[in-house]
């Protein structure tokens, strides 16, 4: 095992590794895995949907009635690579980047997320939905803040 391998292994946990902030699926992320919900009533703000509008229109489906409102679970994914953000989460759904955290929310709930990975060995999913209407969807996710160490 090489020096970075062991640092990575060291800052994320045994089987969540780090991940870099682009449009590629990680290698732990696959269909059927099992994620651990973290279920709340504080809402997280999500940015960047509106780069993802295609994604989000093939998970709710294109020819769905509108207003759109499709229940969802979300994972998080820390993203220790981002050269802009050291703190910044990204946010998955359905084997797709969907977005991000809002950075204040990603200081905030960054260093929760990874003990909650290394805790329970696994990745996090968030309850959630996407909706909106024709002129655009949005992602919003709802999570227990006391679960990430925050109040």
């Amino acid at each position: 095992m090489g020096v970075a391998n062991w640092l990575r292994k060291r800052l994320t946990g045994d089987g969540i590794p780090d991940t870099t902030p682009t449009a590629q699926r990680p290698q732990w992320m696959c269909d059927g895995m099992r994620a651990m919900e973290v279920f709340g009533y504080d809402d997280l703000r999500i940015v960047g949907a509106p780069g993802h509008q295609d994604v989000l229109w093939s998970i709710v489906g294109r020819e769905t009635d509108v207003p759109v409102r499709q229940d969802i679970h979300a994972l998080l994914v820390a993203e220790h690579g981002n050269p802009v953000d050291r703190n910044a989460v990204a946010v998955w759904l359905g084997g797709h980047r969907v977005g991000r955290l809002a950075s204040d929310d990603a200081g905030r709930l960054c260093p929760g997320l990874i003990r909650l990975q290394r805790q329970h060995r696994r990745a996090v999913a968030l309850p959630g939905h996407v909706s909106g209407d024709r002129d655009g969807l949005g992602v919003y996710l709802s999570y227990d803040a006391a679960a990430f160490g925050v109040r």
